[in-house]
């Protein structure tokens, strides 16, 4: 199927409002599904957790203001405020604030700031690729300031230099797969045209996707473990950070336990973008073919090809120009290509333009050009 025709999507035009329409219907239905999806599963948990970490404030509290009532007697101030403090930092360990805490940050083996050159650098990747994981962030205006101009700057710039090196990754992947189905084909005692253009499928892009973030889980995992005291991320938790990392969600809720701001986690995440880029740009290519697909397969068993009707020659027009001519040539033929499509739409041919990954604006997305006409 042309993608000049699903772009154009020559609707009737009683059903014009209804495709967008739908669009808003399909995203809020999905909205509420998630939204009841997540109240029934983290709801009863954050209800069931508040609960437990209530009763054991409750009982350090006691624990804690019977110690200083015993302590108050036979001590002196010092010791009572010492233990005053150890109190407060087991008060943080339970309701898990004391990482990042006044006292972390100044005091004991583990003593370190948050914001470091390592922690800048990290939390500069975020910005220009979108992560956002906002477990670091600035805490000054200026700082806030910074953010809208760089971010401005440079968010436009990296989703170039990731397009490119997608692409760049996309050809190479695709003539290593190339080179093996030849080979296999080969072996079946097929011969392959030299005209026979050959493409990456979805599904093995997506395969490779999922395995690149499978073994980042991997390397997280091992490289939380090398770098700290602490036991790192499960294996889990790992895959967890990972996805959320290469489909830039970053929710940030979950972060490397021991080097949550590694310049080198930051590297590793930008080094595989570009081919997340990539198999991003193919798979809504896809639901987007689906989607205009299925309302034009729907409209052409509905309602059948969109009648043109003819339009009166206006008053007064002279003689066109080639230019002019050479417009009204192609409208034509592309009203000619609609119409043989629309009597020929079947289910199979639907299938077979989703799985072409075409795109349905035809590269034009963001731009639109108008004549004076069509105002």
């Amino acid at each position: 199927i042309d993608s000049e025709y699903l772009r154009s999507f020559p609707l009737k035009p009683t059903l014009q409002p209804f495709k967008h329409v739908i669009h808003v219907v399909i995203l809020v239905i999905g909205w509420l599904l998630g939204t009841t999806m997540f109240y029934c599963i983290e709801v009863p948990a954050e209800h069931q957790a508040v609960a437990d970490t209530y009763v054991q404030l409750n009982d350090a509290i006691k624990i804690i203001a019977d110690d200083i009532q015993v302590m108050a007697r036979r001590e002196n101030e010092s010791v009572v405020a010492e233990h005053v403090k150890q109190a407060y930092i087991r008060l943080l360990g339970i309701e898990g604030k004391w990482r990042w805490s006044a006292i972390q940050k100044t005091e004991g083996p583990e003593a370190h700031y948050m914001w470091t050159f390592g922690s800048a650098f990290f939390f500069t990747f975020t910005l220009f690729t979108t992560v956002g994981y906002g477990s670091i962030y600035p805490g000054t205006d200026m700082g806030r300031f910074c953010c809208i101009w760089y971010s401005c700057i440079f968010y436009p710039f990296s989703l170039v230099v990731v397009r490119d090196l997608g692409q760049l990754t996309l050809i190479g992947l695709t003539r290593l797969y190339g080179k093996l189905l030849i080979k296999i084909r080969e072996a079946r005692g097929y011969v392959t045209s030299e005209w026979e253009t050959i493409s990456l499928p979805w599904s093995v892009t997506v395969c490779i996707a999922f395995g690149m973030m499978a073994l980042c889980g991997v390397f997280f995992k091992f490289y939380d473990d090398m770098t700290g005291p602490e036991e790192g991320l499960s294996h889990f938790i790992a895959f967890y950070f990972s996805f959320l990392s290469f489909t830039a969600i970053g929710l940030g809720d979950i972060m490397p336990t021991n080097a949550p701001w590694a310049p080198l986690i930051g590297i590793v995440i930008v080094a595989g973008l570009p081919m997340m880029r990539v198999i991003t740009k193919m798979t809504y290519s896809r639901m987007e073919n689906a989607y205009f697909g299925a309302l034009l397969y729907l409209e052409s068993k509905l309602c059948g090809p969109a009648e043109r009707e003819p339009e009166p020659e206006k008053a007064g027009a002279g003689k066109k120009t080639d230019d002019e001519e050479e417009w009204d040539s192609e409208e034509e033929t592309d009203e000619q290509i609609k119409e043989e499509l629309m009597r020929n739409f079947t289910v199979r041919s639907l299938a077979k333009y989703i799985s072409s990954g075409q795109d349905v604006y035809g590269g034009d997305f963001g731009r639109v050009n108008l004549r004076k006409s069509d105002l």
